[in-house]
C-alpha cells in the first residue's frame, strides 16, 4: 500500500490523534481520555511516510471478552482498506479463546460484517444539555455515597455483571478519572449500585453505571445530573434503555442514537440482563 506505515501506537503520538479525533467530529477525545485509552489498550494506525497518524483503532483484552474501539480513519485516507487491516491486526493480537466485541458506526458496521462479526444487541445514546434532575422520581430508600477504593471488590462484582468479563484495573484507572463516583446501598447496606461520570471535552460521561433495580439507577442519575451543570451523555445497552427510557425523557435527555453492538467468535452476550448497565464508552464496552 503505497505512501502509508503501519504500526503500533504510543502516548507520543496524542498529538495526532487529537487533530484526527477532530477531524472526524470526535469531541469526547482530548489528552486525559486518550492517555486513558492507550494506557488500558493495544492501540494500531496507518501513519504518512513522514509520520502523521492518519488511523488508528484499539483492543482492550479482559478476561473473557475483549473489546475493539476507537477506530478513525482520515477522510483524506478512506478507501484504501485501513480499518480493514488494523481490525485484523487487532483480532490477532486478542486472546483468541474468548468473543471479541465492538459498537458499529453506521459506515464501519458493513465492513466489520465482511469481517466475521454479527450483530448481537445494540447500544442506545442519550445526551442532555440541560437537564431536570427532580423529574426523576427515586425512592428515599436508597443510600448514596462518595464511592472510594475500599468499594472496589462490589464495584468490581457489579461491573462483572454488566460487562460480563472481569476489568479491575480499567475500574482503579476509570475511578481515578471520574469527576463523580457514586455508590448507593439499600437499608440493609448491602451494594446495588455504583457510577461514575467522567468529564470529557464535550460532555459528561455517565458511565460505567450498573444497578441491581430501576429506583437504583435512577437514584445515580439524579445524584450525577444534580451535580453538573453541562452536557451530559450516556451509552446504555438496549435492555437498559427499554427500560428507563421514558423516565430519562422526563428529565431532559434526548435519544441521539442506535448503534450496533457487534461480535465475533461468540454468539449471545455475557452480561446480565437483567442489570441496568450503561457504558463507560463505545471504546471500552
Amino acid at each position: 500500500m503505497p505512501n502509508v506505515i503501519q504500526r503500533s501506537l504510543t502516548l507520543n503520538d496524542i498529538p495526532d490523534l487529537i487533530a484526527l479525533s477532530k477531524e472526524v467530529d470526535w469531541p469526547d477525545y482530548n489528552a486525559e481520555e486518550l492517555t486513558s485509552l492507550l494506557t488500558n489498550g493495544y492501540f494500531t494506525g496507518f501513519t504518512t511516510t513522514d509520520g502523521q497518524v492518519i488511523s488508528c483503532a484499539g483492543l482492550f483484552q479482559y478476561d473473557r471478552v475483549a473489546s475493539i474501539g476507537a477506530v478513525i480513519v482520515s477522510e483524506t485516507h478512506r478507501g484504501l482498506g485501513l480499518a480493514r487491516k488494523m481490525i485484523d491486526t487487532l483480532l490477532r493480537q486478542s486472546d483468541q479463546r474468548v468473543p471479541v466485541v465492538l459498537t458499529a458506526t453506521t459506515q464501519g458496521q458493513p465492513v466489520y460484517e465482511k469481517i466475521g462479526f454479527h450483530t448481537a444487541g445494540y447500544i442506545h445514546t442519550y445526551k442532555a444539555q440541560k437537564t431536570n434532575p427532580s423529574a426523576l422520581r427515586v425512592s428515599g430508600e436508597i443510600r448514596l455515597s462518595p464511592a472510594d477504593e475500599t468499594h472496589l471488590s462490589s464495584i468490581e462484582a457489579l461491573d462483572e455483571k454488566g460487562a460480563g468479563t472481569n476489568r479491575s484495573s480499567f475500574l482503579i484507572n476509570r475511578m481515578s478519572r471520574a469527576a463523580f463516583r457514586f455508590i448507593a446501598k439499600n437499608e440493609h447496606h448491602e451494594t446495588t449500585g455504583f457510577a461514575f461520570g467522567v468529564e470529557t471535552p464535550a460532555n459528561l460521561m455517565i458511565g460505567p453505571l450498573a444497578a441491581n433495580n430501576e429506583q437504583t439507577a435512577l437514584s445515580l442519575i439524579q445524584s450525577l445530573i444534580s451535580s453538573y451543570s453541562g452536557a451530559i451523555r450516556l451509552d446504555m445497552q438496549e435492555e437498559t434503555a427499554e427500560r428507563l427510557h421514558t423516565s430519562l425523557v422526563e428529565a431532559g435527555f434526548t435519544k441521539t442514537n442506535k448503534a450496533h453492538f457487534m461480535m465475533i467468535r461468540g454468539k449471545e452476550k455475557q452480561n446480565d440482563p437483567a442489570l441496568l448497565y450503561f457504558l463507560a464508552s463505545q471504546a471500552f464496552s
